[in-house]
């Protein structure tokens, strides 16, 4: 087993009356796994506690078997295109197995599957699928879908409001991103919920941003923000006492460009076209700061109430 030094990070447990800062994620460095020289179509590697929402992030998981889908492949000149994942069983974080199957290497396109195992459990946790493709002229490019009119930039937007006194324990992953939401209508605590569509928009960056040798952002990563249908759940519905959370079960992703604006930061435009019988399934948009589209996803989510 060869499992990276590097990322067996834990959260200690503090003193009476004091509260630690989760440790830092860089998720380059945490998604990057290392190949089993006894099977060279496994990888293995360690999701740290800086990635925890109750158990691993949903999108964190997804990049890393991406990422690893893409190494294992080692040809630089295809980019991945789409991909879909399955989620079958929560990872918690810690160390992971990713057994990775090229199902066509083409001359112009590949397609690979990964499974993620927790640990050494034989049981399938996470299926993904990917298309890596070389980019080429075709003659018949265009964007049908348009930059939202109503969202304010990044640098205009309040911080979201202090939380205060809550049952729900602070969250690692939120300690990993700055988050804004980009929606006048949500700013405030004292803005009174009115009904309106099932949709919400929010920038969001890494605040390690996952950059890779030559300087640009890393595409694969995209596989974080567009794990985000929660937020136009709670459009629709408005607020609740009531503690819930949205479980990925299966989210699509087409990747069409990373950002190139220095911070990164990422639009999220969410939308829930159905929610019913405890699911919900609907797409969510990325753009950058210049109006460019990043990368369409689509998810539906398993609602259940949470544990606080």
């Amino acid at each position: 087993m060869v499992v990276p030094e590097s990322r067996t990070d834990s959260v200690p447990t503090p003193e009476p009356g004091t509260t630690l800062a989760p440790p830092a994620g860089d998720l380059l460095r945490d998604t990057s796994l290392v190949a089993d020289p006894e099977r060279p179509t496994r990888y293995r590697g360690v999701i740290p506690e800086a990635w925890k929402v109750q158990y691993a992030f949903g999108g964190v998981t997804m990049t890393a078997a991406l990422r690893t889908m893409q190494d294992h492949l080692g040809r630089p000149e295809l980019s991945l295109v789409t991909a879909n994942a399955i989620f079958i069983a929560p990872i918690p974080c810690g160390p992971i197995t990713v057994d990775v199957t090229v199902l066509r290497d083409g001359r112009g396109a590949a397609q690979v599957a990964a499974d993620v195992h927790v640990g050494d459990d034989d049981q399938v946790a996470l299926r993904v699928h990917g298309v890596f493709g070389r980019p080429h002229e075709f003659g018949r490019d265009f964007v049908d879908v348009t930059f939202p009119a109503d969202v304010v930039p990044p640098g205009s937007c309040p911080l979201p409001p202090v939380r205060g006194n809550h049952r729900w324990p602070e969250i690692n992953f939120h300690q990993q991103t700055d988050w804004r939401p980009a929606l006048p209508r949500f700013w405030g605590e004292r803005q009174v919920w009115e009904p309106g569509p099932a949709r919400f928009a929010a920038w969001t960056r890494l605040l390690v941003e996952p950059r890779l040798a030559d300087g640009s952002y890393d595409p694969i990563s995209l596989a974080v923000p567009a794990d985000s249908i929660g937020g136009a759940i709670g459009a629709k519905t408005g607020p609740t006492d009531e503690f819930w959370m949205s479980l990925s079960l299966e989210i699509g992703l087409r990747v069409i460009q990373p950002p190139t604006s220095n911070p990164a930061w990422i639009l999220q435009e969410m939308q829930c076209w159905q929610s019913g019988d405890g699911y919900a399934t609907g797409p969510s948009f990325l753009w950058d700061e210049s109006g460019a589209l990043l990368a369409i996803a689509q998810q539906t989510a398993h609602l259940r109430r949470a544990r606080a």
